[in-house]
């Protein structure tokens, strides 16, 4: 297990372990920070989830070579996040 340092106002503490074959789609998550597909109105804020477009793209610009596999971890990543964010 690797350590790493989170700075985010979604996990519950600063401190987690990561394995070493999750690293590559934790980097690549990261990345896709800015790139969420996001719904503001009266009811407030709902994001929907990754713009995959642009998840492609950053795939493509950092030469992962095995895409369709990061694309799954993205999408459990992605699943864990939208529960916590869009916790109301």
């Amino acid at each position: 297990m690797i350590g790493v340092r989170i700075k985010n106002r979604y996990a519950r503490s600063n401190d987690t372990e990561l394995w070493p074959d999750h690293r590559e789609a934790f980097e690549l998550f990261g990345a896709c920070a800015t790139q969420w597909r996001v719904i503001a109105g009266m009811g407030g804020v709902h994001h929907q989830g990754i713009d995959y477009p642009a998840l492609e793209s950053v795939m493509r610009m950092r030469g992962i070579e095995d895409q369709p596999a990061r694309f799954e971890q993205i999408r459990h990543i992605e699943a864990g996040a939208l529960s916590v964010m869009n916790k109301r």
